[in-house]
């Protein structure tokens, strides 16, 4: 992965390099034959007047890298994805996404990007600057096999403490029982929780719980070692511990699933079992969000081209992104396409369907996608420098969260002033 930009593109070849190509640039994380080389084919053939080529850049820090550097740099880039807040706010606020209102509210279809209190946009000063093409809500995978021999029941719903017990009854001299702990107070304080008013929110005491639940989970065994996490780099590889069997409980995102039914390349004995997220306090958001931010480059000559590119993903063209696990923003899809396109040829094979359908398909989770972004490089730099130091033991949870507020102020303040 760590190679920041991977020449996959469609049709034929690029660099990723400066001048300018008649055909459309479009630059995004998820690898072509994951979904987006079946999107631009069919684009190709609905709009033949168009041509276009996908670069892949990995989606870690060096590829996101890559990406501003030649956005920057003015390399040919037309339409690019955006996977983070942090880096949204960075290219929004840096002049680097084009003003797609207008071709919003012109759009019968697109309308529900228009709307604040269930956003599935980026909307600066009053700007559409970025559409999701994808919903990923979190839920908590199961290893059937293990579950059923440790005799423990599969939860339709739970509250935190029953997902430390679950955690704890899992875990076995070969098998830890969990990845890592949800995000205690995303679940309880939804969208936006970094803030309040003009300052942080970390002093809501959910931070402090959350910080402390992982340090607790880590020191009794319950929960993997967060040394070996950062040594192993299993922030970005957690699918191959899981699927050898060194933890149990996997709290992740349906882009995830395309490691679970490829037994060739990814072998194991077990079929997976989906619960909901848990909640905390009787509060349930779900820590999933709307997702896979679609942009157009200001400065792109092609926006004609580029626009019909973006409305054709995030409508028609959607479908084949199932693949790659991301479940168009706009929900137009069936169920049976979902189950065909996110599980496989031999989805019975693999997963337990009857929850996946409860617990993917029919349940309606709130899904918490942050629009107040001040500060968010810096604060989300803040979270995880603390985060890590709590969570190796070199920090108490109260005196790392009381860092990050004091950073997060700090990181706020300084933005605000910016003209």
């Amino acid at each position: 992965m760590g190679a920041g930009l991977a020449a996959a593109v469609v049709p034929g070849c690029s660099g990723g390099g400066g001048g300018r190509s008649e055909a459309l640039q479009v630059w995004g994380g998820v690898p072509a034959a994951s979904g987006p080389a079946d999107v631009v084919k069919a684009f190709q053939q609905k709009f033949p007047q168009y041509k276009v080529e996908y670069t892949r850049f990995v989606n870690d820090d060096r590829g996101n890298l890559k990406l501003d550097t030649a956005l920057q740099g003015g390399v040919d880039i037309d339409v690019y994805f955006t996977y983070s807040q942090g880096a949204m706010a960075l290219r929004a606020g840096s002049g680097l996404a084009a003003d797609l209102t207008d071709r919003v509210r012109a759009d019968p279809e697109l309308q529900v990007y228009l709307d604040t209190e269930k956003p599935r946009s980026y909307i600066d000063n009053g700007k559409v600057k970025a559409l999701a093409t994808a919903r990923e809500p979190f839920f908590v995978l199961f290893n059937e096999k293990l579950r059923q021999r440790a005799g423990v029941e599969l939860p339709h719903a739970w509250t935190i403490d029953e997902f430390r017990a679950t955690a704890r009854k899992l875990t076995t001299d070969k098998t830890v029982g969990v990845y890592t702990v949800p995000d205690v107070a995303r679940i309880a304080l939804g969208p936006n929780y970094w803030y309040a008013g003009d300052r942080s929110n970390f002093g809501d005491p959910h931070f402090e719980q959350g910080f402390r639940l992982g340090r607790e989970m880590i020191a009794d065994g319950t929960a993997f070692p967060w040394t070996e996490v950062l040594s192993r780099h299993l922030d970005a590889y957690q699918q191959n511990a899981f699927l050898g069997e060194e933890f149990h409980l996997w709290s992740t995102a349906p882009f995830n699933l395309r490691y679970l039914y490829d037994a060739k390349k990814y072998p194991h004995d077990f079929k997976v079992a989906f619960a909901p997220s848990p909640t905390v306090d009787g509060k349930d958001w779900n820590g999933g969000s709307f997702s896979n931010f679609i942009m157009i480059n200001p400065k792109s000559p092609k926006f004609e081209a580029a626009w019909a590119f973006v409305k054709f993903w995030l409508t028609e063209g959607a479908t084949p992104m199932l693949k790659g696990g991301k479940m168009p923003a706009l929900g137009n899809v069936t169920d049976d396409q979902i189950v065909s396109g996110m599980l496989g040829k031999e989805p019975e094979k693999y997963f337990d369907l009857d929850s996946f359908r409860r617990v993917v398909l029919t349940s309606e989770p709130k899904l918490a996608t942050d629009t107040r972004l001040t500060g968010f490089p810096e604060i989300t730099l803040a979270v995880k420098q603390q985060r890590d130091l709590c969570w190796i033991g070199e920090k108490d949870p109260g005196a790392a969260i009381r860092e990050v507020r004091r950073l997060a102020d700090a990181a706020i303040a300084r933005n605000e002033r910016r003209p």
